[in-house]
């Protein structure tokens, strides 16, 4: 069990390396950022936040500029899933299903 927690945490190491080097300074020119949520095996979770959390753009243009970076260097992803609902707007959800219950 060490063994995979230690192989992860590397592999979370070198993405995010990647992330530092290659994805965050494009995503930092727009106010944005990029957090890796999970490592699932062969799928890596991440989420935008800033201004490109809401940008209509961020999971055509600026998706595939994510996805394309970190499946090329690391091929033993085959997904990147984008979780990209903000957190002002789960608020808003709870809010609208408090006030429904009464």
């Amino acid at each position: 069990i060490r063994q995979v927690t230690d192989v992860s945490n590397d592999i979370r190491q070198q993405v995010e390396a990647l992330l530092d080097l290659e994805i965050r300074p494009a995503l930092a020119a727009h106010d944005g950022n990029i957090m890796i949520q999970s490592i699932d095996e062969g799928t890596i979770n991440v989420k935008l936040s800033g201004r490109c959390s809401t940008c209509p753009s961020a999971l055509t243009v600026t998706g595939n500029f994510i996805r394309e970076k970190i499946l090329n260097a690391f091929p033993q992803f085959q997904t990147v899933v984008f979780n990209c609902v903000s957190e002002d707007l789960l608020q808003q959800a709870r809010d609208m299903l408090r006030a429904s219950k009464g």
